[in-house]
C-alpha cells in the first residue's frame, strides 16, 4: 500500500491514527535503529494542553512516549544536528537509563508526514539522513529535515514478573520444601 493510499485511509478514518512500516529505501536512514514507522500526521504536537502526536499515532504500538526535546535545542543543544539532509546524534548522558526505549522523530515540510525510528537497546549515538525521499513521499527531491524530536519511554525492557506469578512461585517453593522435609523424616 503506497503512502498516498495510507493518507487517503487516514483522512477517511481520522479518529483512529496509525503508523505504517517504512519502505526499505528509508528504513536504515538512522544508524542503530531497529524499526521505522511513518505516521499519518504531519505535525509533531508537543503542547502541554494536547496529547503528544506520537501517542495518538501509537508509534511502535506504544502510547506512553515522553517528549525529551529536539536535537540542537535546550537539553539536546550539544546532542547533535537536528536539521538539513544529514546529521549525527549523541544522547549519551541524556538517556536516563540505557534500557529505556528511545525514538527519534523526523519532521519536514509540506507533503510529508512524521517518520520515527526506534533505537536499539543501548544505542545512544549515530548518524542519520533525511527520510523524506522522493521515492516515498510525493516530492521532487529529498527534503531537508526541519527538526528531530527525541522521545523516550521510561522503564526497563526486562520482563518483571507480576505479583500473582511471584506468589505462585513462592507457593510452589514452599510445597517443594515441605515435600523434601516429609521425605527426609520418613527415611
Amino acid at each position: 500500500m503506497g503512502l498516498a493510499a495510507v493518507s487517503t485511509l487516514a483522512i477517511g478514518h481520522s479518529a483512529q491514527a496509525f503508523t505504517v512500516g517504512c519502505p526499505a529505501s528509508i528504513a536504515n536512514d538512522v544508524s542503530g535503529s531497529i524499526s521505522c514507522g511513518i505516521a499519518t500526521a504531519n505535525q509533531d504536537s508537543v503542547a502541554s494542553n494536547r496529547p503528544l502526536t506520537v501517542n495518538t499515532e501509537s508509534f511502535f504500538g506504544k502510547t506512553d512516549w515522553t517528549f525529551g526535546g529536539k536535537l540542537g535545542e535546550g537539553t539536546y543543544a550539544n546532542a547533535g544536528k537536528g536539521s538539513g539532509q544529514t546529521g549525527t546524534f549523541n544522547l549519551a548522558g541524556l538517556v536516563r537509563n540505557p534500557l529505556d526505549s528511545v525514538m527519534l522523530v523526523f519532521k519536514s515540510g509540506q507533503n510529508t508526514t512524521l517518520v520515527g525510528y526506534l533505537l536499539g537497546a543501548g544505542v545512544t549515538s549515530g548518524s542519520w539522513s533525511s527520510p523524506f525521499d522522493s521515492s516515498v513521499f510525493n516530492v521532487p527531491n529529498t527534503r531537508d529535515v526541519s527538526h528531530v524530536s527525541v522521545y523516550y519511554r521510561e522503564g526497563s525492557s526486562a520482563a518483571v514478573p507480576e505479583p500473582t506469578t511471584m506468589a505462585g512461585m513462592a507457593l510452589a517453593g514452599a510445597g517443594l520444601t515441605a515435600y523434601r522435609r516429609r521425605r527426609a523424616a520418613a527415611k
